[in-house]
């Protein structure tokens, strides 16, 4: 585990893992230990003392076994590796455990096409200004023995496939939305779900057509995804409903509610979240698009009421940290707060 010095801060954690699925999580659980224990105090599976728990647990654990195999070894190995049981490391790896679908007020992701350097995916992570300890975000490089290494934006114990770059320059970003649709039965939580494909496609096509090819539970996101041939999207998933919104787009954004007309409705906001939203949808909206990657930066640095660079108060979320990712370089841009505060340190993977 290592601090990476950046202009005005630092990106307090940095892991490499490598080998098989069980050795890269047990990797993952010793280097992370303490940071995954105190983010697994934040966790508890769902029920009491009638059963509820162990038949949650069970069923994470048979749907890992029948969707994704290979996500499961690694979820045991962190649990080896952190000390921490592999039951909590479902209930946060499961978003069926953690209840309501509605949260603070967070995060905005942009796609950029054809700038000076190439199609762009980018997002500025909000969230409550008492996580800012309590839930502090790692940068995870995994170098697979089987599948595509991989860089990984995330959080301590955390599997998930969204905010990442793989070597081949597939990358993406997402924002939190939620979703009204029931999700009962035996599912894949979307974030494992990305986790694996990620591992996997090469291209934004892949990625889009695989998405909901097992059944999704999860809490419901916007995803934007780009790769190196210049093909974007932004999907819009309010799971088990996958709708793709945009496509080959110059720019466009996502600011934590779902526009296709199809999922009109069905974001799970309280009617305050969603005038929120729509005001930073519409501050955005009235800016000139950004041509070059050092313009979408000031755009995700702007300060306003509604504006993507949020520090409490009448942003009601703050920003912790800013990513930028370039999938023709196969360059990861990340700054460890809010990007008015700090510069970007960029790192590479093959």
């Amino acid at each position: 585990m290592e601090s990476i010095p950046v202009p005005g801060g630092t990106v307090r954690c940095r892991i490499v893992c490598r080998g098989t699925p069980a050795a890269c999580g047990e990797q993952y659980g010793e280097a992370a230990r303490e940071w995954i224990r105190r983010e697994a105090e934040n966790f508890a599976l769902p029920g009491g003392a009638d059963g509820t728990e162990r038949r949650f647990a069970a069923r994470a654990r048979r749907s890992l076994e029948t969707f994704a195999p290979e996500v499961l070894e690694e979820l045991l190995g962190i649990a080896r590796g952190s000390g921490v049981p592999a039951e909590t490391l479902l209930a946060m790896n499961v978003w069926e455990s953690v209840g309501k679908d509605e949260m603070p007020d967070r995060c905005t992701t942009f796609l950029l096409g054809h700038s000076d350097r190439g199609t762009v995916v980018a997002k500025n992570n909000d969230g409550a200004e008492h996580e800012r300890e309590r839930c502090p975000f790692l940068l995870r490089e995994v170098r697979p023995d089987r599948g595509i290494p991989f860089l990984q934006v995330t959080y301590a114990g955390w599997l998930s496939g969204l905010d990442m770059m793989n070597a081949e320059g597939l990358a993406n970003t997402h924002g939190s939305v939620g979703s009204v649709f029931l999700r009962d039965g035996m599912r894949l939580d979307i974030r494992l779900q990305c986790y694996r494909l990620m591992r996997e496609c090469r291209t934004v096509e892949e990625f889009r057509r695989r998405l909901p090819e097992v059944p999704l539970t999860g809490k419901g996101f916007t995803v934007a995804v780009a790769d190196p041939s210049g093909d974007n999207a932004i999907i819009e998933a309010a799971v088990p409903k996958v709708v793709t919104r945009a496509r080959r787009v110059g720019f466009d954004f996502a600011a934590n509610l779902y526009h296709a007309p199809e999922l009109d409705g069905c974001d799970a906001r309280t009617p305050e979240g969603r005038l929120l939203n729509r005001r930073r949808r519409e501050f955005l909206e009235k800016l000139s698009p950004p041509r070059t990657v050092e313009e979408l930066k000031a755009i995700m640095a702007a300060h306003g009421a509604a504006a993507p660079c949020r520090h409490g108060g009448e942003n009601v979320s703050t920003t912790f940290w800013s990513m930028i990712a370039l999938p023709e370089e196969r360059r990861l841009l990340l700054a460890p707060e809010a990007p008015c505060r700090c510069g970007y340190v960029e790192i590479e993977i093959r």
